[in-house]
């Protein structure tokens, strides 16, 4: 199974996706700050995560994880061509073995035509999703909140300015969860499902 997604700051997708990847007991492709792991045995998907980790430099890596640093825009941060075209060949990597769950990296749009992925996007309202931050992170709300601000803004541009998409453009994600008004266990289930669905649906 192939399962990207994406999530805004403060929507747990550092937490849906590595535990789906788990659930369906495939590989995981993480952000590149992320270091990613695998869920089975190590396989050259799976090691992607920390080899993509090294291209990006440390000012980019924080700003994927955490929001643009003081002094930056998300235009200096965003990778240059080559890094560009690694992180892709890492996301295609996974997508040519057929099983994965990938994090980020613009995945939805780098395989937006492949019939065997399923979208996922995880959101929900800024205010929840600063909650929901300052649990995960155990920050206070401030930081939360200029998190949010930042994270948010270099995530769209990412996707705005390396792909010209808009990621809240209909028929990019066929499946959208609120994942403040839904636990991020159920968000899991709800995936695992689709995801499972998807497959069986899938002609062979």
């Amino acid at each position: 199974m192939l399962v990207t997604v994406a999530a805004s700051y403060g929507a747990g997708g550092s937490r849906v996706a590595p535990q789906l990847a788990r659930r369906l007991s495939v590989p995981f492709l993480g952000r590149p700050s992320d270091h990613a792991a695998s869920a089975g045995p190590e396989t050259e998907a799976a090691d992607a995560g920390v080899r993509a980790g090294r291209l990006l430099s440390r000012c980019a890596s924080v700003a994927v994880a955490w929001g643009t640093p003081p002094g930056l825009t998300t235009e200096e941060l965003l990778p240059d061509e080559p890094r560009r075209r690694e992180l892709e060949r890492e996301v295609r990597a996974v997508a040519h073995a057929g099983r994965g769950v990938i994090l980020g990296r613009g995945a939805a749009v780098l395989l937006r035509s492949d019939p065997r992925a399923l979208h996922v996007l995880l959101d929900g309202p800024a205010p929840a999703r600063v909650i929901q931050a300052m649990a995960i992170e155990g920050i206070d709300r401030e930081t939360a909140e200029r998190r949010l601000t930042r994270t948010d803004r270099f995530r769209r541009a990412y996707l705005e300015d390396l792909y010209g998409i808009d990621p809240t453009a209909r028929g990019i994600f066929h499946l959208t969860l609120d994942s403040t008004a839904i636990t991020l266990a159920d968000c899991v289930e709800i995936i695992v499902d689709a995801a499972q669905r998807r497959a069986r649906a899938r002609p062979q």
